[in-house]
């Protein structure tokens, strides 16, 4: 039998589990999937109105059940992507969707979401974009354009704020993911 050196590295018990998962899936679903063709860095500082928002058969339990049957074990959901908006209704600004027609704006779709992962027996993560946000002018590696400190400033509290309210509301995620290359 082998023997190990002392104090040589181990893995943590999470990432023994986030190993054994071995299958997950990505779900992306932002609001340009209502106008095909949308490009946020064209039209920066000019988003899609929350009001295309309205996603009449939305069924995070048909999500799971499929991830389920193809064997995932773990499910990541994109709660805020490029275009800046957001999928849960975020205090830090009106651009979510509370201010969709869908549900009537009391919808929540990372509640959703985690809820059929519980269901479904599937650990629940979430993608957060740090590096760019077409609604707040923000685009790779998250700075703001034009290089304003102080909207910069503002930037960097309301991602701090939106990840506080997905971090703290929704329960014990099993990954965390953000972009790459994002300082």
């Amino acid at each position: 039998m082998m023997q190990l050196e002392p104090n040589r590295p181990l893995p943590t018990q999470a990432q023994l589990e986030w190993a054994d998962a071995e299958f997950g899936v990505l779900i992306h679903y932002d609001i340009h999937v209502f106008k095909p063709g949308f490009n946020f860095r064209k039209n920066r500082g000019k988003p899609l109105p929350a009001s295309i928002f309205n996603p009449a058969a939305l069924d995070t339990d048909q999500w799971l059940s499929a991830a389920r049957s193809a064997g995932a074990k773990y499910a990541v959901l994109v709660a805020k992507h490029c275009s800046g908006f957001s999928l849960w209704p975020t205090e830090t600004h009106d651009y979510s969707v509370k201010s969709s027609p869908w549900r009537g704006g009391k919808g929540d779709i990372v509640c959703d979401f985690v809820k059929s992962c519980e269901k479904f027996g599937i650990r629940p993560g979430l993608y957060y974009s740090v590096s760019c946000n077409g609604l707040l002018g923000v685009d790779d590696p998250g700075r703001v354009v034009g290089g304003n400190p102080a909207k910069q400033k503002e930037y960097n509290v309301i991602v701090e704020r939106q990840l506080t309210e997905l971090w703290t509301r929704y329960g014990k995620l099993f990954e965390i993911w953000f972009d790459g290359g994002a300082l």
